[in-house]
């Protein structure tokens, strides 16, 4: 029994983890009649440019696939957006080992995906391969995109033996685009390198300069620190052995137990799945009465009241922008506030169990089950046949409500 909430834990994170390999994620996509349709799409951790796409209508539905032939554009949650086009660019490497003697690209037409980077008077785009970034602009005067031009070249380096050192060089003409087609109020271009952090802050601000409202744009993924309330009704039931007859039971009655405090949790987020670490403190407190009596004395008794405190993982999984299932499982601590009962002086200041469970969110909001591993919540020395052997079992239906800006990015 007491590997069972590690056996538990373990195979509650495989099947989140498994479950997550094939997660579809609220999307859609234009054809070439320029329909669009709503649906899931599978979510890839798309390194390189993609030129198809699993989808389906609904998530009991059969998986389909379209491709770059078919398909204008397609979104999938708020990560990506793709949009199809024609583009004449170089992909040489942008490293020395992988580049050539030639300033100039070797320009080459692809009919390929962008991924839209930031959408607005002025966009940018992104097409990634093997490593290698290009990126790509449109603007006022700009409708359709256009190569935003750097290459890495070489020179052999004279002071040297022919053929032993090279000095690389750069090709930044996309400082001269930027300053001729993308510059308002005198921007600085000469810092600006080309990776994808630089150019979206130096088209963020360009656009801010404009005053255009920015529709779409890439979010980096942080770290974030979230603090909300919980409050839950728990399931308990209470028993231990007769002090006078260890054959005996005693039982007491079900109860349903009030429990509320706050909560602090702090996400780490991956792809596909988001990781956060919850320590959440709690109060509750019950009242319960022996069930099963036996003769004429008075039947048993006790008022429960305790801290507790409860450290676990959850995994996130978001099938859409405001809705998510989670799984979560962890270390519970009750840490005794004045228990009184039969066996007072008996009473563990400091008790542990384990939980597991799994519930759903929507925006600020999250609904949740646990089942909490039964404990003994009482010592003895004198009895510790009797009393050491109390079984209380809990489990918990609860609400939590986020107080921080709702934002899982």
């Amino acid at each position: 029994m007491k590997l069972l909430p590690t056996k538990l834990l373990f195979f509650l994170f495989f099947v989140s983890t498994i479950s997550a390999q094939n997660l579809y994620e609220s999307g859609y996509f234009i054809d070439n009649n320029n329909n669009r349709k709503e649906c899931l799409i599978k979510r890839v951790p798309w390194k390189n440019n993609p030129t198809e796409f699993e989808w389906k209508r609904t998530i009991s539905s059969n998986s389909k696939t379209e491709n770059i032939e078919n398909i204008k554009e397609f979104g999938v949650g708020q990560d990506y957006i793709f949009k199809r086009y024609i583009m004449e660019f170089d992909l040489r490497g942008d490293d020395v080992a992988n580049s050539t003697k030639s300033e100039n690209p070797r320009l080459r037409i692809r009919k390929v995906f962008l991924r839209v980077i930031l959408q607005s008077e002025a966009s940018l785009f992104l097409y990634s391969e093997n490593g290698v970034n290009r990126f790509f602009y449109t603007a006022r005067n700009v409708a359709y995109p256009e190569l935003l031009v750097y290459k890495t070249y070489y020179v052999p380096d004279l002071k040297k033996k022919v053929g032993k050192k090279v000095i690389p060089k750069s090709n930044t003409q996309f400082k001269e685009q930027l300053q001729q087609h993308i510059n308002c109020g005198n921007q600085d271009v000469e810092d600006v390198t080309h990776t994808i952090r630089d150019l979206k802050k130096y088209f963020i601000d360009y656009n801010h300069c404009k005053g255009a409202k920015i529709k779409y744009t890439v979010k980096k993924k942080i770290n974030q620190t979230k603090i909300g309330l919980i409050g839950s009704l728990d399931f308990v039931s209470f028993s231990h052995p007769s002090e006078f007859n260890v054959s005996q039971t005693i039982l007491y009655d079900d109860v349903m137990a009030p429990k509320f405090g706050f909560y602090l949790e702090t996400f780490i987020p991956f792809y596909k799945v988001d990781l956060s670490f919850f320590l959440e403190s709690t109060y509750r407190s019950f009242s319960t009465t022996q069930s099963n009596a036996f003769g004429p004395t008075e039947p048993a008794k006790i008022d429960f009241k305790s801290i507790n405190v409860a450290l676990a993982p959850r995994f996130h999984i978001y099938l859409s922008s405001n809705f998510e299932v989670f799984f979560e499982g962890g270390l519970s601590i009750d840490n005794d506030l004045g228990t009184k009962s039969v066996f007072n002086d008996n009473i563990e200041k400091v008790t542990v169990d384990y939980f597991y469970g799994g519930g759903f969110g929507v925006g600020r909001f999250k609904l949740g089950y646990r089942i909490y591993t039964d404990k003994n919540i009482a010592k003895s020395d004198k009895l510790s046949v009797t009393l050491s052997n109390s079984e209380l079992t809990t489990s918990s239906l609860y609400l939590s409500v986020n107080l921080s800006k709702h934002n899982r990015k």
